[in-house]
C-alpha cells in the first residue's frame, strides 16, 4: 500500500478549511489542517508535508506572511500556495513570488483548478 502524500492547509475560516480538507482527501491525499499560523507551524515542524496551502489574511493582516517566511527559513523547497482573493493580494501589494510562494489560488476555489495545481506539485515532489 502506497503512502498518501501529505498536504498541510492553514486557514482561519473553519468552513473553508473543512471544505478544502474534504476535497483533497476525496482526491486521495492525507490532509493536515490548521486553524491558525501557530498551529500550522507546529504541524509543519512535526510532519513532513509535500505541499502547503496557506491563507494569507489570518487573524492579523500579516500572520500568513510571517508564517510563510518562517517556513521558508526552514525549508526552501516545499511548494507553498497562498489561498486568498487574488484582488486583495494585488491591493495589498503582496508579491507572492518575492515572499517565496509558488503561486496563489483564488478563494473560493475552483475544484478542477485546485486539483490540477495539487497534482502537478505532487508529481514534482
Amino acid at each position: 500500500m502506497q503512502n498518501k502524500k501529505v498536504i498541510l492547509i492553514i486557514d482561519d475560516d473553519p468552513d473553508f478549511l473543512s471544505s478544502l480538507k474534504v476535497t483533497l482527501e476525496s482526491a486521495g491525499y492525507r490532509v493536515l489542517a490548521a486553524h491558525n499560523g501557530a498551529e500550522g507551524l507546529q504541524l509543519f515542524n512535526e510532519n513532513k508535508p509535500e505541499l502547503i496551502m496557506c491563507d494569507i489574511m489570518m487573524e492579523k493582516i500579516d500572520t500568513g506572511i510571517r508564517l510563510v517566511r518562517e517556513i521558508r527559513d526552514k525549508n526552501k523547497k516545499i511548494p507553498i500556495y497562498l489561498l486568498s482573493d487574488i484582488g486583495k493580494l494585488t491591493a495589498a501589494n503582496i508579491d507572492i513570488y518575492e515572499l517565496g510562494c509558488n503561486g496563489a489560488l483564488q478563494k473560493p476555489y475552483n475544484v478542477d483548478e485546485l486539483l490540477k495545481v495539487v497534482k502537478q506539485e505532487m508529481d514534482i515532489t
